[in-house]
């Protein structure tokens, strides 16, 4: 059986242990239910679905209400939501994406963190809304640093995600021996909190748990609310049907009461932002919406501008107890699960369902997209 469609959506996404092995499998399932009100068809698969020629890959689609294995020949457009955890993960991305060489990339990447730093302090008014940020190089630095701020500092990796890995170290008091109190998430997101009572015991501490990865350094920004949780406030930026970028959602992102971070991976949940924001800041709540949607609108065109051609962006910005506008970290490759948490079902489906708008958008405006494409139903491979 054929249809006709204007091409095809390619995923490319991590493994999971779920059946079938792939990551994020409602928003996958989300965007293949959609796809044909937008011409398009979508398979998903893992970067070793590819094959080593990159004529053809392998992996799944949603046929008749579940998924069902499937092949067919190289993605039109490519969509990478591949979140790299390993030198092997890294590795098979990598492969995978030389050998779709001729599939149209849905969006580029990001740098690290540092290298969007660089990026967006060249800007004046993005400068202002930076927190001070430096490269992690040896202790000598660390413990300067941690005299010169009483509430410590934030290390985080470079190219870390989740919240996993990072930590806040602050100088203890001389009462206390002037050593350094350290609490963090380890490798597997869990909490921990270490106390040294020596200054070198604990540098050295930190200094080994870094080891070779690389860490940025950042003044530790007290972001909690009034009863003491942490918070941030994510936003959402798109691209539409017509390649132009939009705010989708916003919302409030709650970690545990003691928590160091507010990611959802770390145990934490969603809720609207005006009301958290009216609710913590009186009327200067809307006031503070409207700047964040300013500061969000900003940014995407400073780093497609260095990156090159971007489809969304996830913005995370911390809010203190003045009112104060940081950004924590923008990610191009974001999740979407806060707006199902917070009930904002038009922005959860905007999510969901702008990626294919953009491809669309892709095709129609590409050398490729001139020509309707014959899709042939993916082939069951019986596994």
């Amino acid at each position: 059986m054929t249809e006709t469609t204007l091409g095809v959506l390619g995923i490319m996404t991590g493994r999971s242990h779920r059946n079938p092995p792939i990551a994020e499998p409602e928003f996958c399932s989300h965007l293949c239910r959609a796809a044909p009100l937008y011409d398009l068809q979508v398979i998903v698969f893992p970067p070793y679905g590819v094959a080593g020629n990159g004529q053809t890959v392998s992996g799944y689609a949603w046929e008749k209400g579940q998924w069902q294995s499937a092949r067919t020949s190289a993605p039109d457009v490519l969509y990478n939501r591949c979140l790299i955890g390993s030198p092997q993960e890294k590795r098979a991305a990598s492969s995978a994406l030389a050998a779709l060489s001729h599939s149209l990339p849905w969006s580029r990447g990001l740098p690290d963190k540092w290298g969007v730093y660089e990026i967006l302090q060249r800007s004046r008014r993005a400068a202002g809304i930076l927190p001070e940020t430096r490269l992690y190089k040896d202790t000598g630095e660390l413990g300067t640093m941690l005299a010169e701020r009483e509430h410590g500092v934030f290390l985080k990796p470079r190219a870390g995600s989740h919240g996993k890995r990072t930590l806040h170290a602050v100088r203890l008091p001389r009462s206390q021996g002037g050593g350094i109190s350290v609490r963090g998430r380890d490798g597997a997101n869990l909490p921990f909190q270490h106390e040294f009572g020596r200054l070198d015991e604990g540098l050295g501490w930190i200094h080994d748990f870094i080891g070779s990865r690389r860490y940025i350094i950042q003044p530790y920004l007290h972001l909690a609310d009034s009863s003491g949780q942490p918070f941030d406030v994510r936003v959402l930026m798109q691209k539409n049907g017509r390649g132009v970028w939009t705010l989708t959602g916003m919302a409030v992102r709650l970690g545990s009461r003691g928590s160091l971070t507010s990611n959802l991976h770390g145990g934490g949940t969603a809720v609207p932002p005006l009301p958290f924001l009216l609710a913590e800041y009186g009327e200067f709540g809307e006031e503070l919406l409207q700047e964040l949607a300013a500061a969000a609108v900003l940014l995407p065109p400073l780093l497609e501008e260095a990156c090159g051609r971007l489809g969304e962006l996830g913005l995370d910005f911390g809010l203190d107890a003045a009112g104060r506008i940081s950004l924590l970290e923008a990610n191009s490759k974001p999740g979407r699960t806060v707006f199902r948490l917070t009930g904002d079902r038009r922005a959860a489906r905007l999510a969901a369902e702008n990626p294919l708008r953009y491809a669309r958008h892709l095709l129609l405006t590409s050398a490729a997209g001139q020509k309707v494409r014959r899709w042939t139903a993916p082939l069951l491979t019986g596994e």
